[in-house]
C-alpha cells in the first residue's frame, strides 16, 4: 500500500476523535488526489524521470508512449493537468496499451487512478481489451478484432436468463486465439447488452431484508431510531405540523421513508425535502462532501430503478450497494445489542462484509483514496458507526439551511 493510501487510511481512525471533526473532514477533502496527481504517480512508476511540475514535459512523455504503441493520442491531454479533467473509460484502456500493462495492472490503474471498476465482461469492447492485454496483443490487434464483432452496449437489465460475469470469464479463459474470440462474441450476442446483474440481485435481497414487514428498518424505527427532530424550534413545529403531516401523507412513499431513515434524515426537520423526494440540493456544492463523493451518491430514484430492473450507471450501483450493506450490518448489530455502539472487531467485520459483497458483484474493494469510500471508513471507525454516519448527513443538511433555520429548497 502506498504512502498516500496509508496516510488516508490512518486519518479515518482519528477524525471523529477530533474536537472539531467537521473541520478535519474538510481538511481531508483537500488531500484527495485529482486525476492528474494520481497520473503523476503512475507515470513516475512507469518510466517518467522528468520534472513533475513541467506539464508540457509530462504531456510529451504520455504522447510519445501512445504513439510508440500505435494508440491514437487523445485530444486535450494538457487539460488533464490544467483543468484536472478526468478521462473517459476508453482512454484508460488506451493508456493501458500504451504503457504495456498486464491485466492486474489495468485493474489497479482503473481502481486507484481512475477510481472506477475493473474490466466489465458484459461489455464487448472491454472483453476484447481484456483478451488483447492478457495475450500481449497490440492496440491495433484489438481494433482489428473489434471491427469483426457485433458491438452491443450494456444499456439494459434483464430479469430472466441472466448470464453471470463469472460464467463469461470462465468461457473466455478457454479462448486462445483472436479467431475463436470473434466467433464466440458473434455467436453469443445475447450474453451481452446488460451488466450489474449480480449487484442488482444483492441490492434487491438486502432491500427486502431492510424494507419487508417487520424488517430491519421497521424494527429499528420501533425500538431505537430517533427521528431527525432534535433542537427544532417547538413553536415552528406547532405551526407547521398539520400542514406538513398532510403533505407527507399525500406523497408518502415507504421506499423514500426508509431511505431517509437509513441516512438519519427522516423526521420533522426533513419536511422541506418531501416535495421532490430528493436530497440532491443538500449534496450539491456542500463543503462537507467531495465532488467525487457527490457524484452518483445513493438516491431514491436510483434505488427505485434498480428494484425495477432499469439500467443505471456502475458508480450509482456500487455506492448504493455499499450504503445498504453498511446499514444492514450496523442496524442488525444495534437490534441485537439494543444500542448503536460498536464492539471489538466490528469495524473490520463490517469492512470485510462490504468488500465480500463488492467482490461478488465484480466491483473494486473499498479504497480510502476514493472520497465516497473514505466517508464509509471514517464512519466504520467511529465508536457508534451508524450514528456517526447519520450525524454527518445531518451536518450536511444544516449546511443547506437558511438564516431562519429553514431548509434551503430547490428553485
Amino acid at each position: 500500500m502506498g504512502n498516500y493510501t496509508s496516510y488516508l487510511e490512518d486519518m479515518t481512525y482519528d477524525i471523529f476523535e477530533a474536537e472539531d471533526y467537521l473541520e478535519e473532514l474538510k481538511k481531508a477533502e483537500e488531500l484527495f488526489r485529482t486525476f492528474d496527481k494520481a497520473l503523476d504517480t503512475f507515470i513516475t512508476n512507469h518510466g517518467y524521470v522528468g520534472d513533475l511540475l513541467n506539464v508540457d514535459e509530462k504531456v510529451s512523455f504520455i504522447t510519445c508512449k501512445l504513439k510508440e504503441a500505435g494508440v491514437p493520442v487523445p485530444r486535450n491531454i494538457k487539460k488533464w493537468y490544467s483543468e484536472h479533467k478526468r478521462i473517459e473509460r476508453k482512454t484508460a484502456f488506451q493508456l493501458s496499451f500504451a504503457f504495456g500493462l498486464q491485466v492486474d495492472e489495468v485493474n489497479d490503474f482503473l481502481r486507484r487512478v481512475c477510481l472506477t471498476r475493473g474490466f466489465d465482461c458484459h461489455d464487448v469492447e472491454e472483453v476484447v481489451y481484456f483478451f488483447a492485454l492478457k495475450n500481449r496483443l497490440s492496440y491495433a490487434d484489438a481494433m482489428d478484432i473489434l471491427s469483426k464483432v457485433i458491438i452491443v452496449k450494456p444499456d439494459r437489465m434483464v430479469k430472466e436468463d441472466i448470464i453471470y460475469t463469472e460464467y463469461i470469464a470462465e468461457e473466455l479463459d478457454d479462448i486462445k486465439t483472436a479467431e475463436e474470440l470473434i466467433l464466440y462474441l458473434n455467436e453469443n450476442v445475447d450474453k451481452f447488452g446488460y451488466n450489474n446483474a449480480t449487484s442488482y440481485e444483492i441490492i434487491r435481497s438486502i432491500w427486502n431484508e431492510i424494507s419487508k414487514e417487520d424488517g430491519i428498518a421497521l424494527r429499528e424505527k420501533k425500538l431505537l431510531y430517533v427521528a431527525f427532530d432534535k433542537d427544532i424550534n417547538e413553536e415552528q413545529v406547532e405551526k407547521n405540523t398539520d400542514k406538513k403531516r398532510k403533505e407527507r401523507k399525500r406523497i408518502d412513499d415507504s421506499l423514500w421513508e426508509i431511505y431517509l431513515q437509513i441516512l438519519g434524515l427522516s423526521g420533522s426537520y426533513a419536511d422541506g425535502i418531501y416535495k421532490d423526494r430528493s436530497i440532491k440540493f443538500i449534496l450539491k456544492d456542500n463543503e462537507l462532501l467531495h465532488p467525487l463523493a457527490e457524484d452518483s451518491f445513493p438516491d431514491r430514484d436510483g434505488l427505485n430503478k434498480i428494484l425495477n430492473g432499469e439500467h443505471v450507471s456502475y458508480e450509482r450501483v456500487r455506492k448504493l450497494l455499499i450504503l445498504l450493506v453498511f446499514y444492514k450490518f450496523w442496524a442488525n448489530k444495534a437490534l441485537g445489542s439494543n444500542h448503536y455502539e460498536a464492539g471489538y472487531g466490528d469495524a473490520d467485520r463490517c469492512i470485510s462484509t462490504i468488500n465480500d459483497n463488492l467482490v461478488d458483484a465484480g466491483y473494486p474493494l473499498l479504497y480510502p483514496g476514493n472520497p465516497y469510500d473514505f466517508i464509509v471508513f471514517v464512519a466504520v471507525n467511529a465508536d457508534n458507526p451508524l450514528m456517526a454516519f447519520r450525524e454527518y448527513m445531518q451536518e450536511m443538511f444544516y449546511n443547506k439551511m437558511d438564516s431562519s433555520g429553514n431548509p434551503i429548497t430547490q428553485e
